[in-house]
């Protein structure tokens, strides 16, 4: 009898403490499913960039900055450690890679001005890294609604450096040749350097997005 009663209060004592162990905060996995992997925000404008970019890209979601940069050679261990610390901490909301070779292509982070965190304001460090490893980089105001040629028209201009055709003048060029040149006694003296023939200037180049 007094030995069943001995076992019974071990077990009752073994069974504290894995119920204590199972509520101490030092448990090592101390973790619940989130319901959602993405924002809506994140989901839809992952959708609409996979859209606007079509089946020659992959747009990657949620990217650590130590996946995309590494550190030069010849950086003292101190500021390696360091610079390797901070890119660690800091994550990219979406990268463009070529689907074929899984190339690098550009970033973009999601600026959301009415949430919270550091994406409100630029962030020095990352775009610091970026620029120093020639990574393009762009940041998108969080809007209600975009437009796939709005979205397309932004990453290849500011992000792939696609410009696209320049805009044709309006009304017809007048070939060189018939246009007569001014008098040498007539308004500014030309240098002696300086074609008599003038220049028809040719047309700027669209505005970036």
């Amino acid at each position: 009898m007094e030995l069943i009663l001995f076992a019974m209060i071990i077990l009752i004592v073994i069974v504290t403490l894995l119920a204590t162990r199972l509520n101490d905060n030092s448990f090592p996995f101390p973790f619940d499913q989130k319901t959602t992997i993405f924002t809506p925000a994140e989901k839809n404008f992952q959708n609409l960039v996979e859209q606007a970019m079509g089946p020659k890209f992959r747009v990657i979601n949620r990217v650590k900055l130590s996946d995309v940069v590494t550190i030069r050679n010849g950086v003292s261990n101190r500021a390696s450690q360091s610079a390797a610390t901070n890119a660690e901490k800091k994550y990219l909301d979406f990268v463009i890679c070529d689907r074929n070779s899984m190339k690098l292509l550009g970033a973009i982070d999601l600026v959301d001005t009415k949430g919270k965190g550091y994406k409100i304001k630029k962030d020095w460090f990352v775009s610091g890294a970026l620029e120093a490893a020639l990574i393009p980089h762009i940041r998108i105001k969080v809007k209600t609604s975009y437009s796939v040629e709005e979205i397309r028209t932004c990453i290849n201009r500011r992000l792939l450096g696609n410009k696209g055709p320049a805009p044709k003048m309006a009304g017809k060029i007048i070939p060189a040749p018939m246009i007569k040149a001014r008098p040498r006694n007539v308004g500014v003296v030309p240098s002696a350097n300086t074609s008599h023939q003038p220049q028809i200037s040719s047309p700027q180049a669209a505005l970036p997005h």
